[in-house]
Parts: C-alpha cells; structure tokens; sequence
C-alpha cells in the first residue's frame, strides 16, 4: 500500500460566523494511512477544519477532494461519511446499554446480529470495557463514557477517523490509557486525523503536525521536519518534551 496518498484535499476553504472570518485555508492535505495531527491555540479553527474535513459541516466556500475527485456538496451524503467516524471531546451516547451504543452504527449499516456480537466483543474487549456492556450508559464515568465512544467509532473499522481533542476532559487514568493504547487500536488502512494539546499525543503518534493559527495553516510538514519553535504559549505546555 502506498502510504503517501492524499486521501482528502481541501483548497480554498472560507468559513465564516457571523460576518466573522473562521477559516481561510488556501490548501491542506490528509495522508493515507498516518496520523495527520491539527495543532493550535484555542479559538484558532481546529474544530471548524475538522468538522469540514469529516463532511459534517457543508457551510464554507472551497473545494474538498475525496480520493482524488472533487466531492459536491450534493455528494457528502450519508453514505459516503459512513466511511468515516468521530470521536469528540465531549461524548455523547444514546440512551440504553453500552453493547446498544456500540453495535448502533453497525446495525446502521446493516450487519446481522452474528457479526455484529462478535465486532462488539471484540473492540470492547480491546478497549477493555467487556464488563460494562450490559451497563445502563448513565451509570458510567466519564472515562468509561469516551472508552465507549472510542468503541462505537472503531468498531466499524472506518476509512478515516477523525479525533477532537478526545482526551481534554478525561481523568488521568483515562488519559494514560488513550495515549498507551490508541495507535494499537487504529489498523495498518486507517487514516487519522487528530486534533490535540496533548504533548504526549504528538510525541507519540503523529507522523504530520498541521499548525492552525488564526483559521490559517502556517506549516504542514512530517513530524520530524515540524519547526516546534514556532509554536505560542498554550499550545503545548511543555515543547522541550516533544523535541
């Protein structure tokens, strides 16, 4: 597999709120198979480009390429984000059990109850939440509740997998058990692109950093060619520890 592709491309992306310029992206692309990391301070678009990337957002002038081939607006239909998944800081579960949460995007997509049992096993006993599948979603922490998310979003296998910020509100076992476990989690096809502060994260998994500053983006390179001196107060909080 070549794992330089640019599997998504964005050009001449505008966004604005409110008479408020958010975004205004002259080019960006996700690689194939990498960790595609967005960086910047908050307030600086990584959300607003994430939610564009993923499809979900349609109210921005630009031009996005799937593969190659420029995506109308008519086109990010549902069927081609199922291809995709997301994970958000803030997790938001269905009510009922936690085996309901995870095989809902499943039967979506029409699995058989067999397959289905057998994916969410599998991921949950990866993600080692097995012990909860039966458990009422309102009974859980807020680790178990983005463990369950993190779940229901692999657990299609997506092409792409898009990641906010996952780990901003998590306790700290939580956190040291996203950042161990994450990267074995993602298979060899999968392409993320992960929005984080996590100096640890970056360190860990990214192979491209994205630095956003003001709804721009100043550079795009691998990880090893990143300039981190460029980097402001506040967006790592420790960068001699990513160097």
């Amino acid at each position: 597999m070549n794992r330089g592709n640019k599997i998504l491309k964005v050009e001449n992306i505008d966004k604005n709120i409110n008479n408020k310029q958010i975004l205004q992206i002259r080019k960006y692309s996700v690689i194939k198979g990498k960790f595609n990391f967005i960086i910047g301070a908050n307030g600086s678009g990584k959300t607003s480009l994430l939610n564009i990337l993923s499809m979900i957002d349609n109210d921005y002038q630009g031009t996005i390429y799937y593969k190659g081939k420029i995506i109308s607006k008519k086109e990010r239909n549902c069927e081609l984000r199922r291809r995709f998944s997301v994970i958000w800081q803030e997790p938001y579960l269905y009510r009922g059990n936690v085996y309901h949460n995870i095989a809902l995007p499943l039967k979506l997509r029409g699995f058989n109850k067999k397959i289905i049992h057998k994916k969410v096993k599998n991921i949950s006993q990866k993600i080692e939440i097995d012990d909860l599948l039966e458990q009422s979603v309102y009974t859980l922490s807020g680790g178990e509740r983005q463990k369950v998310s993190i779940a229901r979003a692999l657990v299609t296998e997506p092409e792409i997998l898009f990641v906010d910020e996952a780990t901003t509100n998590l306790d700290e076992e939580s956190i040291n058990f996203f950042n161990s476990h994450f990267a074995d989690l993602v298979t060899e096809e999968m392409t993320v692109v992960m929005v984080s502060h996590d100096r640890r994260q970056i360190k860990e998994l990214a192979d491209r950093i994205a630095y956003l500053k003001k709804g721009k983006i100043l550079s795009s390179q691998a990880r090893e060619e990143f300039d981190f001196s460029q980097l402001g107060a506040g967006i790592c909080s420790s960068i001699e520890e990513i160097v």
